[in-house]
């Protein structure tokens, strides 16, 4: 790690010149090729998959929901700029039918929904087909209208990273203001920006080999800044200690980059371990997730190791290296957390509960399309059917079959608990059950209902009849990613458990920073339940959990191997305790300050799932930060004394050395 720190430091250009040359390259490949980000979600055994395969085998059908404002929509004037807006429908590329006019009119008969069918599934027409159907539909003139279904979702969340640039200013504010140094403001912050910009390209182009979801520019942005400021953060503060002991620059970068570059290199590779745990989940959407998010850390940390001595070599010999604080408050702290563990160790469990709390009122699901971003067409379209045809018109169960069951039986049967339409049959054999439900799709109601018709489906209709639709699919997708949290939740937490036993060599470290992982997740999953309510979509505390167990172990990393190299000098739990959170404390607290700053920023923007990763991945921050480094940890060790460093055929090594290196 030395040597290569050291060759970029002496080949400062070069290095320069070729990370730009990469952000450069992949940019204009990215303008060459474009995109191809998909959203779909592949459940072949599911239920609604079979529904959706009979239902679709001549393309997708979009209904389309128009609004008149001033009059009725199936007379007059309303009913002619009805008939106009349908034949530009029927313009769109790809569109092979249009319902006539007026379709289905509400009880007002003010909104009509006509349904649109296009010559292949919504997946195999891609973005282009979609945008375009949008800019119809939003271009309806006088007319108000929305679009619902497969392919109108594909146009729902288009990745918006204007709020990085808020997070990145109130970075560098927190950075000038705790260092008191230019240079440590836009050397972490250019460093975080190249890497970050490199890794949304290099995102882009593997949409194009792989399922990658949209969501993942904003998912990797969002990881790669809040990583990529700490990790330069933590190598320059290394630096400029060394400097202020009176090291000549190319010693103080060597000592940084044996102690706080190792630190990085694992950090880095924890965050990525615990992001491929993802993997076991076994759905392309969320491997698309993963990787995108993984491939961000990998290049955030590379350039800390690399483009962040090069960059540094022009100002090294001109920055400011002001005099460093005794870390007396943060002594002061430790010293009062050891002397009376148990007393905190209650009241950080007490905030814990209070925090985690709302979990009991988590529930998995998509949140419908009313909760999409204001102005895209499947939120026009929600608003307008909940208005003109009741809460349930959005999400409609499709029943759908290929035998002969006794329709009218089962028709009867359904209409106990919801709207049922008459039986249509479908171009390609086959039949058709429009089922409305009576409650909105994010309703508990609506996933009983959901269940109980395809409980009388089986019994009435037989094998060959399925149960599709929005509700449905969104129903299998969380359950399938649920059938598999177990193996997801093991496999993060032991691979971490083993990585830390491995460079701590120790059992007791690793089992209780799992167990305060596993606190984290739970007060940060609280958080989340608490701010935005139900229903959760299922791959969020899959992400929130495998994100927060690599972030937090950048901390543990940090803190535990300040204290084993000041144990490795004293041989005194408590006084090493007391040394390295007097040491690491204030960059700890800075860097998990400028982390949550960054990750406050995409609390704000359109996309809901978006808001959730910023709020909860700043709740994860803080919270570790200040409750589980500054509280927990440093009375947890002194609760265990020498069972901290118990290892199996370990002999104890009386010199003082750095295994992975510290914070400071």
């Amino acid at each position: 790690m030395t040597a290569v720190v050291s060759w970029c430091f002496r080949w400062s250009g070069l290095v320069a010149a070729l990370w730009l040359t990469a952000l450069a390259g992949l940019v204009a490949a990215v303008l060459h090729t474009g995109a191809d980000f998909r959203d779909t979600v592949d459940l072949p055994a599911a239920d609604s998959t079979a529904a959706a395969r009979l239902l679709h085998r001549t393309g997708a059908e979009e209904r389309v929901v128009v609004h008149v404002p001033d009059g009725p929509v199936d007379t007059g004037t309303g009913r002619a700029r009805l008939a106009a807006f349908a034949a530009r429908l029927a313009t769109i590329p790809h569109v092979v039918a249009v319902g006539p006019p007026p379709g289905q009119v509400s009880a007002d008969h003010r909104t009509a929904v006509l349904p649109v069918r296009f010559d292949a599934p919504a997946a195999d027409l891609g973005q282009g087909t979609a945008d375009a159907f949008a800019d119809v539909v939003r271009g309806a003139g006088d007319l108000t209208a929305g679009a619902t279904g497969e392919l109108a979702a594909m146009t729902a969340a288009a990745p918006d990273l204007g709020n990085a640039a808020i997070g990145l200013l109130a970075a560098a504010l927190v950075l000038l203001v705790t260092f008191r140094s230019a240079a440590c403001v836009l050397l972490p912050v250019v460093t975080a920006s190249v890497s970050v910009g490199c890794a949304l390209a290099a995102v882009t182009l593997l949409s194009h080999v792989m399922t990658v979801p949209k969501i993942s520019t904003e998912i990797a942005a969002l990881l790669g800044l809040g990583v990529g400021v700490d990790y330069a953060l933590f190598v320059l503060t290394r630096f400029r200690q060394g400097r202020r002991e009176g090291a000549e620059t190319a010693a103080a970068l060597a000592v940084a980059a044996a102690t706080s570059g190792r630190s990085v290199v694992f950090a880095g590779v924890t965050v990525c371990v615990s992001l491929a745990g993802m993997l076991t989940v076994g759905l392309p959407f969320l491997d698309g997730i993963a990787v995108a998010a993984a491939v961000s850390v990998l290049l955030t940390a590379t350039a800390a190791l690399t483009l962040l001595p090069a960059l540094l070599r022009p100002v090294a010999a001109r920055m400011r290296i002001p005099a460093e604080g005794s870390g007396r408050r943060w002594a002061g702290l430790a010293r009062s957390v050891t002397g009376r563990p148990g007393p905190y160790t209650l009241a950080a469990v007490l905030v814990v509960a209070v925090l985690a709390l709302p979990m009991t009122g988590l529930r998995f699901g998509v949140p419908d399309a009313a909760l999409d971003p204001p102005g895209s067409v499947t939120r026009t379209a929600a608003e307008l059917l909940r208005d003109g045809f009741g809460p349930g018109a959005d999400a409609p169960l499709l029943v759908v079959g290929t035998g002969d069951p006794s329709l009218g039986t089962l028709r009867e049967a359904l209409l106990a608990r919801a709207d049922v339409g008459p039986p249509a049959t479908l171009p390609h054999g086959g039949w058709l059950l429009t089922v409305t439900p009576r409650t909105a799709p994010g309703d508990p109601a609506t996933g009983e209902l959901l269940t109980w018709t395809r409980a009388m489906v089986t019994t009435i209709g037989g094998p060959d009849t399925h149960v599709g639709g929005l509700v449905a699919a969104r129903a299998d997708f969380s359950a399938a990613i649920t059938a598999r949290l177990p193996l997801f939740l093991f496999s993060v937490v032991g691979i971490s458990v083993l990585l830390l036993a491995w460079v701590f060599r120790s059992v007791v470290i690793p089992l209780t920073a799992a167990v305060m992982n596993l606190l984290t997740a739970a007060a940060t999953t609280g958080a989340v339940v608490f701010a935005f309510g139900g229903p959760i979509e299922p791959y969020l505390p899959v992400f929130l959990f495998a994100g927060l167990f690599g972030l937090s172990m950048d901390y543990e990393v940090f803190l535990i191997a300040r204290i084993q190299e000041a144990w490795r000098r004293r041989g005194d739990t408590r006084a090493a305790v007391v040394e390295g959170v007097a040491a690491t404390g204030r960059t700890i607290t800075a860097a998990a300050l400028i982390m949550a700053l960054v990750f406050v920023a995409f609390a704000f923007v359109d996309a809901r799932v978006v808001r959730e990763a910023g709020t909860g991945l700043t709740v994860a921050v803080l919270f570790d930060a200040v409750v589980v480094r500054c509280v927990l940890v440093p009375a947890v060790m002194a609760w265990f004394g020498e069972a901290n460093w118990w290892f199996p055929r370990r002999s104890r090594a009386p010199a003082a050395r750095e295994l992975v290196g510290s914070a400071r």
